[in-house]
Order: structure tokens, then sequence, then C-alpha cells
């Protein structure tokens, strides 16, 4: 078992309560897709988990060691084997495609190497690899804000695979994209699930893109958890349960 979260809760300053007791686990290797309607406490969740914030209670357990309050040393060693992909691409605009995958292994190097860019051939051989496994290792010496939003979260994918997590978040990975962008996204998801045994717990809203990918679902509404199983196994009645009676279901080929 590589994560275990037992009955965290998350409640803000403002009194927003948005974890309440939320429990589960993912074996190693998985491919876990969180679903639920914004504010649902899906964001919260991730954010728990590589500690971006603080859970109010309840324990997080990763490859089993209790993580939940660690700090210091031990919280940067989390954060290197912990992955985390955003909505938003949060690139360097203005530097290379390469620089930009390097930034992802900031948190291993010394001083000299992160203040001056002077980084060695194993570095930049890394992330010409990681750059290759999402497709775009041609766009290496481009401007980030000179590629497409996929390919611009592709950069994201790979700065995050330069740190070799043994866990990989994605926030909405494809919120961002057109359709026909979000499945060719998605698919280097899967790639680095299955070629490299990565775990993935990724934040999804469309249905479609969730039976095409996830090995196991979690539903999350008001902060708790209503449904985990199978995605195919989530009818039309548990959509409706999950999304609200009003709620059509937009599919993504």
């Amino acid at each position: 078992m590589l994560l275990e979260v037992k009955n965290l809760h998350k409640i803000y300053k403002n009194g927003t309560h948005a974890l309440k007791g939320v429990s589960f686990k993912v074996k190693e290797g998985e491919f876990l897709v969180i679903i639920g309607l914004s504010g649902s406490g899906k964001s919260t969740l991730l954010r728990c988990i590589n500690r971006l914030i603080e859970p109010t209670t309840g324990k997080i357990i990763f490859n089993g060691k209790d993580v939940t309050h660690v700090r210091g040393e031990e919280l940067r060693d989390l954060k290197r084997q912990i992955g985390m992909v955003f909505q938003q691409f949060n690139l360097i605009k203005r530097r290379s495609v390469l620089t930009n995958v390097i930034t992802g292994k900031l948190g291993s190097l010394g001083t000299f190497e992160s203040i001056f860019e002077k980084f060695s051939d194993d570095v930049y051989e890394k992330a010409h690899s990681c750059l290759e496994t999402v497709g775009i290792s041609e766009k290496a010496k481009m401007r980030a804000d000179s590629l497409s939003g996929g390919q611009q979260q592709r950069v994201a994918i790979a700065r995050s695979l330069m740190q070799n997590p043994k866990l990989l978040l994605a926030d909405e990975p494809v919120a961002s994209l057109d359709p026909a962008t979000s499945n060719s996204v998605m698919q280097y998801f899967e790639k680095i699930n299955k070629e490299f045994g990565t775990t993935v717990v990724c934040n999804l809203h469309f249905l479609s893109l969730v039976r095409k990918y996830a090995s196991r679902v979690i539903a999350l509404k008001a902060g708790e958890i209503i449904y985990e199983g199978s995605p195919h196994e989530i009818s039309e009645e548990w959509f409706r349960t999950i999304y609200g009676e009003e709620a059509e279901e937009v599919e993504i080929r």
C-alpha cells in the first residue's frame, strides 16, 4: 500500500469544512481518479496529501510512514517523492522548455547549480528523456510561452518526472484544454502509469476520460466520499447522485 488517508478533515480559517472524515487507500501502481463537483474537496485533498496545505485532523500515511505533519528535511524528502501537475501549467514563460523541466529537480540539486543553472550532463540527459516520454523533445530549446496549452501541460508533466516520483498527483490537468487535447494529455499519464509503474492520483470532471483511464474511482460530495469502486459501475443514477439531478454528462472522445 503506497498511500493511506485516514479520517482526514480540513477546516479553513473562514469556517469552510472542505474535507469531512475522508478515508481511502491507494495501492502501488494504481491509477485512481477523484471526481466530484467544483467545491467538493478534490483539490483540497490533493493539496493535503502533498502538504501544500495542512490537514486539520486525520492521518496521511505514505510508503508506510506517517507524514501528516512532517517538517524540515522530512517534508522536503516527501515532496521529492510526490510529483504534482496543476490545472494551470505554472511554467516560467520566458525560459526554455528544457530549463522548465529541470526546475523539477531543483529540490535535490546544489545551491550553485540552482542559482547559476550550471547543471551536470546527467541532469540534462534526464530532462531530455522526460521530454521524450511526453513526446516533445524537439521543443527543448523553445520558450515555454511559445507552446500550445496541451504542449505546455506536457512540459509540466515532464517537469514532475524529473523527481522520479513514487506518486504523481494531477489536479484537473486537462480542465484548461480543448477536448481533443485533453485525451492526448491523459494518454501520457496512462503511459507513465503503465510503463514506469508510477502511481497516479488524478482529479477529473469528465466521466468519459475517467472510464478510459482510471483503474478505480472515488467520488466526493461536500467533502465526503459517496462512491468508491470501478469507473464502469457509475450508472446514470450514480452520475446524478454525484453531480446533481440537473447535470448532463459531456463526452470527450
